[in-house]
């Protein structure tokens, strides 16, 4: 397998898993708040290392959306 072709898998597999992780934070209100968190932080870390790596926009804006998502799962005092 060449490098474009494993570019090319790695990103569509990042696209979905970002996609289904951002919902997934947002949507599991009465679950574990530290495993929202987690589901959103571990995609994060994986789209940083990877846009390090490759120097590809697309994982610097996968990464932008899971950032945009992260203060709305963010644990509170309150909750």
């Amino acid at each position: 397998m060449n490098e474009t072709t494993l570019q090319f898998l790695l990103t569509t597999t990042m696209e979905i898993a970002t996609l289904a992780c951002a919902y997934l934070g947002l949507r599991l209100f009465r679950h574990n708040k530290w495993l929202r968190l987690a589901i959103i932080v571990v995609p994060l870390l994986i789209n940083t290392l990877l846009y390090i790596i490759y120097r590809t926009p697309t994982f610097f804006y996968l990464g932008v959306i899971l950032l945009l998502c992260l203060p709305f799962v963010w644990p509170r005092k309150s909750a």
